[in-house]
């Protein structure tokens, strides 16, 4: 689901509608892809500017778009739990960056672990 929030997101990002890409998603996962890509839209502006810092060169627009998924997703927000622990969201950003485009999954993985520590 992870990929197909990331897959959103970055659809938004290119002035798509997110109902429309939604709609693509196979049902069995809409409901939970829609729920990340929602929390991870919201956080988008925060995720963007945590990840200039940790990575001042973009990386390509299908990484990005995960990054910035998975930044938004491990956001502290003290009102809303996260809904996994963060070993767990990093795990799955790096299993998605295998699938996705497999030399980007040593740099999500620092990337992630980096904003953990920090």
């Amino acid at each position: 689901m992870l990929s197909q929030a990331a897959d959103a997101v970055q659809g938004v990002r290119e002035g798509r509608s997110l109902t429309e890409l939604l709609a693509r998603v196979p049902a069995e996962l809409r409901p939970g892809t829609q729920a990340l890509a929602f929390t991870a839209l919201r956080r988008l502006g925060s995720a963007e500017v945590v990840r200039q810092q940790l990575a001042p060169k973009a990386p390509p627009a299908r990484v990005d778009a995960l990054l910035l998924t998975a930044l938004a997703l491990l956001w502290p927000d003290p009102d809303h739990p996260p809904a996994y622990t963060d070993h767990t969201l990093v795990d799955q950003a790096v299993t998605a960056a295998k699938q996705r485009a497999p030399a980007s999954a040593a740099f999500i993985n620092a990337v992630l672990r980096r904003f953990l520590r920090e």
